[in-house]
């Protein structure tokens, strides 16, 4: 596939109701595409071949700024689609942060018994099957997403593409990753390397461990206290006996 083009091609007996709807879903994925990249495009379509229906759309660039980024969205839709495809196991990847991934995802809910898909831009081709679609839904199944609060550390903040930032839950210290909206920039910069209450619409796995979070209404820092506060306890409790063994006797005493 040549630089700029991205194509679909629809496999099988392909009814007119099933093309547009595929037609529905290539448009809002390259939507998303231009808005991940904030890049002024145009999309012109350039091939459509009937029988296994075929859909070819170029980009055109609208400034100087989005002719330069048009190949790094090409390759972009190749990496989600082999990405929705073979997720990573326990990776990140930066295209995970981003719309892109759920509408390349809902392209694929087009395939079914009569008809497969395949999706293809830059040098990568991706091939998606009546199976691979049923491991795909199975996988988006497992998920869910509901308003509530999750403590970590913040890190990774970032500002490329979008704000967003990786919050380290405090009880497994795996990566939950953060959409904040804007306006949130100042609060972010105060946050980093803190511990910190996020809460927005968590979207947690089928054993109930967050993956992401979006729509985020607050995030709040947790005071840490101080390493060396336990100091200030000293002489709080006084004794007539060495503490060493008032600790021995209680220790002893307790089943």
């Amino acid at each position: 596939m040549s630089e700029g083009f991205v194509k679909f091609r629809l496999d099988g007996e392909v009814t007119i109701g099933k093309l547009a709807e595929a037609c529905i879903r290539f448009t809002k994925m390259l939507q998303a595409l231009g808005e991940s990249h904030d890049a002024s495009v145009r999309w012109v379509l350039t091939g459509l071949d009937h029988g296994s229906a075929a859909v070819t759309a170029r980009a055109m660039p609208l400034d100087e700024e989005a002719k330069e980024l048009i190949p790094a969205m090409c390759q972009d839709i190749g990496q989600a689609a082999s990405l929705i495809a073979s997720p990573p196991d326990g990776e990140s990847h930066p295209l995970l942060d981003g719309p892109l991934l759920d509408r390349v995802r809902e392209l694929t809910e087009v395939v079914d018994e009569d008809n497969q898909i395949t999706l293809e831009a830059a040098s990568t081709r991706v091939t998606f099957t009546p199976s691979i679609r049923s491991a795909i839904m199975e996988r988006h199944a497992e998920t869910a997403s509901s308003l509530g609060t999750v403590r970590g550390r913040v890190e990774t903040l970032s500002h490329r593409k979008g704000l967003r930032f990786f919050l380290y839950e405090l009880a497994t210290d795996k990566p939950v990753r953060c959409h904040p909206d804007h306006g949130l920039e100042d609060t972010m910069r105060e946050v980093w390397g803190r511990v910190a209450d996020v809460t927005g619409a968590v979207t947690r796995d089928a054993s109930g461990q967050p993956i992401s979070i979006r729509d985020i209404t607050e995030v709040q820092a947790v005071d840490e206290g101080d390493p060396l506060g336990y100091l200030q306890a000293r002489g709080a409790i006084r004794l007539r006996e060495p503490s060493e063994q008032a600790l021995r006797r209680v220790r002893d005493a307790s089943p």
